[in-house]
């Protein structure tokens, strides 16, 4: 029981608890392969997940595998190395047995975590050997199958914490508040020119707002505050980028269009910032996870009708 720590709130199999109760010390781990394709609010999530597993297996090497289409934003620096497989942006350049060969390619591990559960994930668990194999699957029959070892996986619960569950299987304890390993930027000062900054983009178009919408919304809100800047924040996706504001742009001396930032200019640049206007998305993740308190944040939801200023309860 020392390293299984449940009874009926998680799954092993019979040679996992075997291997558990006989073998296993996370201080003789060697090789640990965390899987994390997704883009950049859930790969701002992982990044704890990668802190408390180099605490518990402190003689491991961690991969983290990340996947060609969602690449802005994976924490590599949390992690010894990275293997990249092959996305759907590249799945036509590429024959199946060189696909095979890819997904191989992650060789043989100690412990696998699979924090996608995503077909390519399971590819990637199912054809690469490890003593353990952990997942938090929706269906439950991949137990057995694909994943020796799986906790539940709960709507009810934030996903940070399906993952550090497994974690907790093993017998660790992780930090009550999260570390995400991230700068502080809560002392950063605010820029002298008040600013309002917008970002239209997520990992599926059924998220954001149309673009006939967010014109409106920033030809409103530019009226209404005329002494505060309002900038668009491009995103990578050619449908986050800001081409249809140009007509705006040049009829309001207040509204401009800001390209696509590096991650770490990304941070300070909203910090600095007076307000995030945004979907529920990776720019939304970064605000409340680590940069300053101060800043204020609106949820763009996909109805009609909106109207900043009547929804504005900020000291300008």
């Amino acid at each position: 029981m020392k390293y299984r720590w449940f009874e009926k709130g998680a799954y092993a199999s019979a040679d996992a608890r075997k291997y558990l109760a006989s073998e296993f010390d996370p201080n003789k781990v060697k090789k640990i392969a965390v899987i994390r394709h997704a883009a950049l609010g859930d790969l701002v999530i992982v990044r704890p997940f990668l802190i408390e597993a180099k605490k518990f297996f402190p003689n491991a090497e961690i991969i983290l595998v990340g996947v060609t289409n969602y690449q802005y934003g994976l924490p590599s620096d949390l992690a010894d190395s990275t293997y990249i497989t092959f996305g759907k942006d590249v799945k036509k350049n590429h024959s199946f047995s060189e696909k095979i060969k890819n997904i191989k390619g992650l060789g043989e591990q100690d412990i696998i975590f699979d924090l996608s559960c995503t077909n390519r994930s399971h590819w990637l668990t199912a054809l690469n050997k490890a003593k353990l194999k952990f997942g938090f699957p929706y269906k439950q029959m991949l137990n057995g199958i694909i994943y020796n070892v799986s906790v539940l996986r709960s709507d009810f619960q934030h996903e940070l914490d399906c993952m550090m569950d497994m974690l907790r299987f093993l017998g660790h304890v992780p930090s009550r508040v999260p570390d995400f390993g991230y700068t502080d930027n809560r002392t950063v000062k605010p820029q002298a020119e008040k600013n309002f900054v917008y970002f239209n983009g997520a990992s599926t178009e059924s998220k954001i707002l149309p673009k006939e919408q967010m014109y409106q919304l920033m030809k409103e809100a530019a009226e209404a505050f005329p002494n505060i800047k309002h900038c668009y924040l491009e995103g990578v996706h050619d449908r986050e980028k800001g081409d249809f504001l140009a007509s705006l742009v040049e009829e309001k001396d207040n509204i401009e269009i800001i390209a696509t930032k590096p991650l770490e200019g990304l941070t300070e640049y909203i910090a600095r910032s007076t307000m995030v206007i945004a979907p529920d998305t990776g720019i939304r993740n970064l605000l409340f996870l680590h940069i300053r308190q101060q800043s204020v944040f609106f949820t763009l939801q996909y109805h009609s009708g909106i109207h900043l200023s009547m929804n504005l309860d900020i000291k300008l």
